[in-house]
């Protein structure tokens, strides 16, 4: 659990008002020495079964909404106890508000406690579901609305299930049955790979092992020398596991792995797999979890292959089978297929010893321990809060709303390590916090400038420590600054600042645009605005006509936000974005503004988010777009540099020239419609005008694509 909980300070003064009922003890609930007694922290019994830690920090006063909501509960008896629980449910409480935070920040939905079994049923029957629902529904716009709304609850489902400890067997099961499986073709590969390998390969040259004798009389073929000088990842066949094993991760992540084939990789993965259990239970040193990591790529990469080449086994032409083959490893070339390493005594049995030892061990680690059951852990919480009293009715009820609340801190918790985002730490105050992560991040930059300049190995390796070290050291000082009320206050006013400073220059880019823009332009063509006499009597430039229509997200501009707001994601994010010049992203940004924020504060519903999401991809790049023009002009002034086209931004805004006016209104007129589902792009419609912007007819009908292929693949 969190180390940084704390325990209720003695001295503190209580201040919780209850009803006037008959307490269950004699003691009075305001006596100063039970409450202290009561809150002295002690060892946790069967610490190996359930841990738990109390999160009171101090003397906080209990909030009246937190009071209000155990109304019906403090009608009944307390004890001297029931102050305690209070507010300890009440700092838990704040502390899974605080773990939501993170994962949300994070984009990792908020996991919720729902049983194995009807996680399973869930996501099959919504499988099915999807299966079917291109079968059942017609309308484009009502498909990709319900299949969105499946995809949510399979989600929620799916995060659900992998949290479970049901699911966690379940799959170490699974991949235990698939390497028992796999394990005497993988021992097969590792052995002819190696009668092919020199035990010393790693001293010898491409040419050497190209042109002296084996073993056996043979001469390696070439294509073999360098496979296992340039992919040299092979070399560690001929390494001792135990030697591997102490290797720095740097020496592993600048091996080259590209082009391996499946022989290969069984024949790396059954050489490294036993480490790779090791490492797997070792993640909380840094270094060792960056070995994990690389095996784990390795890994993967191999399941993909094997998974991938036993589909197509049967069919000698596949990619998959032609591609095993490119090296052919039948041949004998007289060298060791036992485990014997340069510099190294350790033969065949020694090393199946070694590995046999360390899978056994990895097994013993996964086994399931025996869950400690609901009196256990309620024993644990009364010995850590030190409950003395009797238990009240109020007690009671409170006790098992704490039980049911700790459940709920172990999930949060749990879903915050498998995404590998640390909680940060509460007790670092908001100045100190800034103060370390500008002075770590100085020292990263001298250390980072080390590591460039340095030609010496072991000085390089202590380098990446300290790296890794200070990198630790500045993930939890930004976490806990960014933590603080105070961090969120300062970043609101930059952001208020920010919007104020370019306010001016962004409404005015928007009446710069609307002059060239009819009202109705979203019912007028390209032809239409081309041959249109403006209301100055001017026609419209050909350039400016074209880019209305295609960089289709400017007819925004003659929207009405309230037309805008209820239409659907799809829609907002089929729109076209490329080549906007700075003086339409500033206008659009002015029109969207109040809108963008409206979906963020309505981002818990799923459509809303999405349009949020939306909004923020164009708010980002706007962001960009200026910072890059104003150190461009603050280097070269307003008139640009001399390079040309998208090179230089000044010249980049002025590619479309918006600095005459054609007469059309300049402020916020709209034809105001009714969003229907005609007024939302259909699949049709976006496909139509991505031919038109691409300038491609087809032939034939195309393939379907985004959920529509993965419903034709569910389908199949």
């Amino acid at each position: 659990m969190d180390a940084t909980r704390k325990p209720i300070e003695e001295e503190r003064t209580p201040t919780l008002k209850l009803v006037e009922t008959k307490p269950v003890h004699a003691k009075p609930m305001d006596t100063k020495s039970n409450i202290s007694d009561s809150v002295k922290p002690s060892a946790p019994k069967h610490a190996e079964s359930v841990e738990y830690a109390s999160r009171v920090t101090g003397g906080e006063r209990l909030s009246e909404e937190f009071l209000q909501s155990r109304k019906a509960t403090l009608n009944l008896p307390t004890s001297g106890n029931t102050e305690t629980i209070l507010r300890e449910l009440s700092a838990t409480e704040d502390y899974h508000k605080k773990l939501e935070k993170h994962l949300t920040r994070n984009g990792i939905q908020i996991p919720a406690d729902i049983p194995y079994e009807v996680c399973k049923d869930k996501i099959a029957s919504i499988t099915k579901q999807m299966m079917d629902l291109q079968a059942i529904e017609q309308d484009p716009y009502k498909l990709e609305k319900r299949y969105f709304e499946l995809e949510q609850e399979m989600v929620k489902y799916s995060t659900a299930m992998m949290l479970t400890d049901e699911w966690a067997k379940e799959q170490q099961r699974l991949e235990q049955e698939w390497e028992e499986s796999i394990r005497a073709d993988n021992i097969a590969a590792l052995q002819k790979v190696r009668s092919h390998m020199p035990v010393n390969v790693r001293s010898m040259t491409e040419e050497a092992l190209a042109s002296e004798r084996t073993p056996n009389g043979k001469t390696l073929p070439k294509a073999f020398a360098r496979k296992f000088k340039r992919t040299n990842v092979l070399q560690l066949l001929r390494v001792n596991p135990r030697d591997i094993e102490k290797m720095h991760p740097s020496y592993f992540e600048g091996m080259r792995t590209t082009g391996l084939t499946l022989t290969e990789r069984r024949a790396l993965h059954e050489h490294v797999k036993g480490i790779g259990s090791k490492w797997a239970k070792l993640k909380a040193d840094k270094n060792v979890e960056r070995k994990w990591l690389w095996f784990d790529g390795l890994k993967r990469k191999f399941m993909e292959m094997q998974t991938a080449y036993d589909l197509h086994r049967d069919d000698p032409q596949s990619r998959h089978v032609k591609s095993d083959r490119i090296l052919d490893y039948n041949d004998d070339y007289g060298f060791s297929v036992e485990a014997e390493y340069e510099s190294s005594g350790s033969h065949g049995k020694s090393e199946s010893h070694i590995t046999n030892e360390t899978n056994n061990k990895a097994l013993a680690h996964v086994q399931p321990k025996k869950k400690a059951d609901d009196a256990e852990i309620m024993t644990l919480i009364r010995d850590r809060l030190q409950l003395r009293d009797p238990d009240s009715e109020a007690d009671k009820k409170l006790l098992r709303e704490l039980y049911h609340a700790e459940k709920r801190t172990r999930l949060l918790e749990k879903s915050l390590r498998q995404a590998r985002i640390e909680i940060a730490e509460d007790d670092i105050p908001y100045a100190e916090a800034k103060a370390k992560v500008a002075e770590l991040t100085e020292k990263i930059k001298a250390v980072a400038d080390d590591m460039m300049s340095t030609s010496d190995m072991k000085r390089a390796a202590m380098l990446e420590k300290d790296f890794g070290t200070l990198a630790a050291d500045l993930t939890r000082y930004q976490n806990a600054m960014m933590e603080s009320t105070e961090w969120a206050a300062e970043q609101l006013e930059k952001e208020r600042q920010w919007e104020e400073s370019l306010k001016l220059k962004n409404q005015i880019a928007l009446k710069m645009i609307r002059r060239h823009m009819p009202v109705n332009i979203r019912d007028m063509s390209e032809d239409d605005l081309v041959n249109l006499t403006t209301p100055n009597g001017r026609a419209l430039p050909l350039q400016i006509a074209r880019k209305f229509k295609r960089t289709n997200i400017l007819l925004l501009l003659r929207m009405h936000p309230t037309s805008i707001e209820p239409m659907h994601p799809s829609s907002l994010e089929s729109m076209r974005t490329t080549g906007l010049t700075l003086t339409e992203r500033r206008a659009l940004h002015e029109h969207l503004r109040d809108l963008g924020r409206k979906w963020k504060s309505l981002a818990k519903d799923k459509m809303a988010e999405r349009k949020w999401t939306w909004h923020e991809s164009l708010r980002t790049k706007f962001k960009e777009l200026v910072n890059a023009y104003d150190a461009h002009v603050e280097k070269y002034g307003p008139e640009g540099c001399p390079s040309l086209g998208n090179r230089c931004h000044v010249k980049a805004d002025r590619a479309v020239d918006y600095l005459g006016d054609y007469g059309f209104p300049e402020d916020a007129e709209y034809i105001v419609d009714s969003v229907a589902k005609s007024n939302l792009l259909t699949m049709e419609d976006i496909k139509k005008r991505r031919q038109e912007e691409e300038a491609f007819e087809e032939d034939e009908p195309e393939e379907p694509d985004g959920f529509l292929a993965v419903l034709a693949g569910l389908r199949k």
